[in-house]
């Protein structure tokens, strides 16, 4: 009657025993570290703690599943903390820059002078949002990137107060109303740009109290929605004057980037003109640049460096 009541006993503790084993984790201490295995009916997970207790963040994860390595590289927007912890965004959420027209795609023409000439330009300016980016390490180190990202960018060019512009065909030609200035001369452009950027990390394994510094180095495609909308606004007397003006829609632009944690700073040159005057000179355009990404900015640092 005892051994009966043993084995009934035994029977009813099996199944506890089972959930026990399913839902414990294993842990092995190295290096200081806490690496915690768990498993679950599909796959294999592991996750890094501190010996506090602080859980590492992953730029790059990988489980096992049937016996087959499945890798998810991480891919997020800027506008949101979150995506890798390791690397810092190559692109700024949100940017403002000065830009520029010039007729060669050196900033000075070959005889030393400004190369605004015959372009009419004034002081301009850009407005740009990156979208989404990802962020994919491509050596074994980790401080070889590629970054890819969507941005939309909106640019106004201004002009000096004595041109009007019109089109001819498709290009600019440039009336002189030096007898009835503007107050105001500008040419507003919407934009969506593709780049597809190779950078560098070199503090990727620097101590905690290094803030994260990138180099990227970028080739831009860029799409114009559209003509440019012009708008000359009459100094004295006469209603402002709207024009829609016909502009090349593809360009091509080179970017260098440098990333220091959130803060980002660009250099911009299109390789692509923007316009062509009725007297063939070519508009290219340029900008000097600088944005924050609001996601790492408000990112809590990790202990690696990183936010």
């Amino acid at each position: 009657m005892i051994m009966k009541k043993l084995f009934i006993a035994g029977l009813l503790a099996l199944p506890l025993g089972i959930m026990a084993e399913e839902v414990a984790d294993t842990t092995v201490v190295y290096n200081g570290k806490q690496f915690v295995i768990s498993e679950d009916s599909v796959e294999t997970h592991i996750k890094v703690l501190d010996s506090d207790g602080t859980e590492w963040k992953k730029s790059k994860e990988s489980t096992f599943a049937n016996n087959q390595e499945v890798e998810r590289f991480y891919v997020s927007s800027p506008l949101f903390p979150g995506g890798s912890q390791l690397y810092s965004s190559m692109y700024p959420t949100i940017w403002w820059g000065t830009s520029s027209l010039n007729t060669h795609l050196a900033t000075k023409s070959d005889n030393g002078s400004m190369a605004t000439d015959g372009l009419h330009t004034k002081g301009s300016y850009e407005i740009g949002f990156t979208t989404a980016e990802a962020i994919i390490p491509i050596n074994r180190s980790g401080t070889i990137l590629f970054s890819n990202a969507v941005q939309v960018v909106f640019s106004r060019y201004k002009f000096q107060n004595s041109a009007l512009l019109s089109n001819v065909g498709r290009h600019i030609a440039f009336e002189d109303r030096t007898a009835a200035p503007a107050s105001a001369s500008y040419m507003s452009v919407a934009s969506m740009r593709l780049p597809f950027m190779l950078a560098w990390a070199p503090t990727v394994n620097w101590p905690s109290d290094w803030l994260n510094t990138q180099f990227g180095l970028a080739i831009v495609p860029e799409y114009r929605f559209g003509k440019a909308a012009y708008r000359f606004d009459p100094e004295a007397f006469g209603d402002p004057i709207n024009r829609s003006l016909k502009i090349y829609h593809w360009g091509l632009n080179v970017d260098f980037n440098m990333a220091m944690g959130p803060v980002k700073f660009g250099v911009s040159v299109g390789l692509l003109p923007l316009f062509k005057t009725v007297d063939g000179k070519k508009a290219f355009y340029a900008s000097l640049n600088f944005g924050v990404n609001i996601g790492e900015l408000f990112k809590k640092r990790s202990h690696n460096g990183s936010f």
